[in-house]
């Protein structure tokens, strides 16, 4: 399973070829709490600080240093203020951050593609089928 994050905000929890994707869906859904709750260490934010940071503070060839400042919105200033944020976030922010976006309250959706035949597991947890690129017969 993966975490990623868009430069529009959003925020992606997703697996590939998942044999257990309603277990893998649970785990998602335990991820806003776990959060929430703070039931992260100390060295865990600490290494969630450095792998956000190591990606913004990649190499960038010359060539492409303009486009990477055009592309990401940000000025070498505003990244200065990016990585001393990041660097300087709290448990407690990130608990705030957690219950204030990742709620149960606010919107989100499940998408599962997959075989035909597991459907019914879904429509059993009360998921919406909607089978795309299949004629209904109504056209």
């Amino acid at each position: 399973a993966v975490v990623s994050t868009q430069s529009t905000g959003a925020l992606s929890f997703f697996s590939y070829r998942d044999p257990n994707n309603t277990a893998t869906l649970d785990v998602f859904d335990r991820a806003a709490e776990w959060a929430t709750e703070g039931a992260f260490t100390d060295q865990q934010l600490n290494e969630a600080q450095i792998s956000v940071m190591g990606k913004q503070d990649a190499p960038v060839a010359p060539g492409s240093r303009g486009l990477s400042q055009f592309l990401g919105g940000m000025d070498l200033d505003q990244r200065r203020a990016y990585r001393a944020g990041v660097l300087s976030v709290t448990r407690q922010e990130v608990m705030d951050v957690a219950a204030r976006y990742l709620s149960p309250d606010n919107l989100h959706g499940n998408v599962v593609v997959g075989s035909e035949t597991e459907t019914s597991k879904f429509t059993d947890l009360g998921y919406l089928i909607d089978a795309f690129g299949k004629k209904t017969g109504t056209e």
